[in-house]
């Protein structure tokens, strides 16, 4: 029985109803079954499947995982690839012929550290020359034009191949060290030649290694498993398809020798078996699963140059494509690995600290130079709590921290997650009443910041009692000035009100009060000025510029406290005081509310007595003589009138306020 194989005759199947009988060629990649709408002439596949790598620290075929290479190194080689017996053609156990005789390939080899994890490889193959017995087919079946026996050719470009590598564990801190190889073939061969596939070819794969020194030489064990993903092709019986790859073998790092350095022995072996259904040898349709063993060993002799040597042969147990006679590569090698004194993986050309390595902590670890403090704060990383962010000593390198970004930091602001104004701590102030709203009973009320920020239920808002005019609510002015905002306008309308519907009361005494924000001198001014503009409002509403006097106290005269907003807010005031006495005061006339003293520093001049004393609220006042204004006399809820009308206004009782106009 005649046919053509590599291995185990395949099974006899008809071409027609002739007795004519077809030779099945036995020829290993691929995987499934036979069908019958694949073309069995289409070829489309690379009879030399197994190739060598362009990797650094690598065997022949398999990638390692050895990634001590500083980045800018590179590989470059040019290998020959010499074949024998590629494809046989038997009769039963009768060898006839060999289809491809021989093919010496070209492979033009590089590969680049682009990072310190990533390695880019190419391979750019030249089929030099290969021979052609497809010649024999017609023979064996008498048939001179049978279709299957179209010559290949001679000479032909291979399928490039992209070989990116990974590196994903490191054997020095792993149990062992990863690898992940991406490999994309494109179709730039010749299909019909057996060079190359019809279209793209995906084989990604794993490496794994791990170096021994137990024995005289170290010895590091490299494995390979991946998958070859491409589409389909077909040879006569034989399916090429999606495809399992195997591969191990052991590199020797041997003594130098002589002019020869960095010398290495390897031994490895390949293995091809279809993704379905793999290992299956009783499949005689789809031939298949060769063995492939390869040898070799390579060093350097001069300088970066350095000389390789390769043999293999196809090892099958069962029927299957591939050689069955010798492999021999040869070939010439250049490989620059950059100075790296400090190990550091930057080489010394682009290190600027060539004797200091890089402490790779994710920062600047590019230059080569360590950085014991990334972000430049004076605290070191060690003891930085915050190492890539500039920031405090007595935080331990951690920035104040502003989340809502309103210039106060969290450690100061009450209201850490909502922008608003120091003044308030940071808080905001929704409805505007000077009252923030964390200590706003109703923030999104107007309310003055003696009710808390709400609004009082009902009017009146201004009352009379024995010593002041009291108003319910404040009067506002644009911050740091003494433009009153016109929302106090009705509040001091109501003021004029009752002065107006009470034209003995008075005078008046309007004093403007701040907050400790600022200087003291600067408070008093803006105080006195604020004084001022109520003074002048109430005048422009009709009220006899005689019955008004103002004065500032700055922030001398709290009525709360100034730690907090809501404290600052009711220290801001303006205080309408029935005026009961006269100082002097740093040589000028200061009037003084009943029932408080002069403040701190003045002094009563001898040469002008003062005016009349202040008496308390349940006193009744003694009328002045008739050649001078009296004081106000301050009555009390408590106290009626004497029968002489006296000439100054009488306070009205606290309970009885008067009616606010409209």
């Amino acid at each position: 029985m005649r046919g053509t194989s590599s291995g185990h005759s395949p099974r006899w199947r008809p071409l027609s109803g002739s007795a004519v009988r077809l030779v099945l060629m036995g020829l290993v990649l691929a995987s499934a079954a036979v069908h019958a709408e694949h073309d069995p002439f289409s070829r489309g596949f690379d009879a030399v499947p197994v190739k060598p790598t362009p990797a650094q620290n690598s065997g022949i075929a398999l990638e390692g995982t050895t990634n001590n290479e500083p980045v800018g190194s590179f590989r470059g080689a040019l290998l020959f690839d010499f074949n024998w017996r590629i494809l046989a053609l038997k009769d039963g156990e009768e060898k006839l012929g060999d289809l491809l005789p021989y093919r010496l390939d070209a492979h033009l080899l590089f590969a680049y550290q682009l990072h310190e994890r990533l390695e880019v490889g190419i391979d750019l193959p030249f089929t030099l020359i290969q021979g052609d017995n497809f010649h024999l087919l017609g023979e064996v079946l008498n048939a001179p034009n049978f279709p299957g026996a179209a010559g290949v050719s001679r000479t032909t470009l291979g399928d490039l191949r992209l070989v990116p590598r990974v590196h994903l564990l490191d054997r020095e801190k792993f149990p062992v060290g990863l690898s992940l190889i991406a490999e994309v073939r494109a179709p730039t061969g010749s299909a019909d030649s057996f060079t190359g596939e019809r279209g793209f070819v995906f084989a990604p794969r794993l490496a794994v290694e791990q170096r021994f020194e137990v024995l005289p030489i170290p010895i590091r064990v490299v494995g390979n498993a991946g998958v070859k993903l491409r589409k389909h092709a077909q040879y006569l019986n034989l399916l090429v398809d999606d495809e399992l790859t195997l591969g191990a073998g052991v590199i020797g790092e041997l003594p130098n020798m002589g002019r020869f350095t960095d010398v290495q022995a390897t031994a490895e072996m390949h293995l091809g078996t279809p993704l379905v259904r793999p290992f299956n040898f009783d499949q005689s349709d789809s031939l298949k699963t060769p063995w492939e063993l390869l040898v070799g060993a390579r060093a350097k002799i001069w300088g970066n140059w350095g000389l390789e040597l390769n043999v293999g042969r196809g090892l099958n147990i069962s029927s299957g494509y591939g050689r069955e006679a010798l492999r021999v590569m040869f070939g010439l090698r250049y490989d620059e690995r950059f100075q790296d004194s400090d190990g550091d993986n930057v080489p010394d050309v682009r290190d600027r600290c060539p004797n200091e390595a890089e402490d790779k902590d994710g920062f600047q670890d590019s230059d080569g130079c360590p950085d014991p403090d990334n972000d430049g704060d004076g605290v070191v990383d060690g003891e930085d709590s915050c190492p890539d962010v500039k920031g405090l000593k007595e935080r331990k390198g951690c920035p104040e921290v502003d989340t809502d970004g309103d210039g106060i930091t969290d450690e100061f602001d009450k209201c850490p997650d909502k922008p608003g104004p120091k003044d308030y701590d940071g808080c905001p102030d929704t409805d505007g009443d000077e009252v923030p709203d964390n200590e706003d009973d109703c923030p999104e009320q107007f309310g003055p910041p003696e009710n808390n920020g709400c609004p009082f239920d009902s009017p009146p808002y201004v009352f009379v009692e024995s010593d002041r005019i009291r108003i319910k609510g404040n009067v506002l002015f644009e911050t740091g000035s003494a433009v009153i905002q016109k929302r106090s306008y009705p509040l001091l309308d109501e003021v004029a009100t009752v002065l107006r519907k009470n034209p003995t009361l008075g005078p008046v005494l309007i004093e403007g009060h701040t907050d400790n924000k600022g200087s003291r001198q600067l408070n008093m001014g803006l105080s006195d000025k604020r004084a001022r503009s109520v003074l002048e409002y109430l005048v422009s509403k009709g009220i006899d510029r005689k019955r008004l006097t103002s004065a500032g106290f700055g922030f001398d005269r709290p009525i709360a406290t100034n730690d907090t907003a809501l404290g600052r807010a009711k220290n801001r005031r303006v205080d309408f005081k029935l005026v009961r006495s006269e100082v002097e005061t740093e040589g000028r006339e200061t009037v003084v509310p009943a029932g408080q003293q002069p403040p701190a520093g003045t002094t009563t001049p001898t040469a002008k007595p003062p005016a009349t004393d202040a008496k308390p609220a349940t006193t009744p006042a003694t009328p002045a003589p008739a050649a001078k204004p009296p004081a106000t006399d301050a009555k009390s809820a408590t106290t009626t009138a004497p029968t002489a009308k006296p000439p100054a206004t009488d306070a009205k009782p606290a309970t009885t306020p008067p009616t606010p106009g409209k």
